[in-house]
C-alpha cells in the first residue's frame, strides 16, 4: 500500500494497527522493491573530480569535501 501512496492513516486503519510502531514492525519491504531501489543507483568506475577555483591543491579540495 505504501508504495502505491496509501496514506499511513489509512494503512493503520486498514491493517487494524494501533501504532505506526506496530504497523513498522509487522510491515515488510518487498525484495522487489529492494532490488528496484538498487539497481536505480548509478555507480560510476571513478568518483567525479574536485573541482578547484585556483587557489587550492586538488589534494586539499578532496579533503575538504571528505569531512
Amino acid at each position: 500500500m505504501a508504495e502505491a501512496g496509501v496514506p499511513e492513516s489509512t494503512m493503520l486503519a486498514l491493517m487494524g494497527h494501533m501504532s505506526r510502531a506496530m504497523m513498522e514492525r509487522y510491515s515488510h519491504i518487498r525484495m522487489a522493491a529492494k532490488r528496484e531501489a538498487v539497481e536505480s543507483l548509478q555507480f560510476t568506475k571513478e568518483p567525479p573530480k574536485p573541482e578547484t577555483n585556483g587557489k587550492e591543491s586538488p589534494k586539499v579540495a578532496e579533503i575538504g569535501r571528505i569531512q
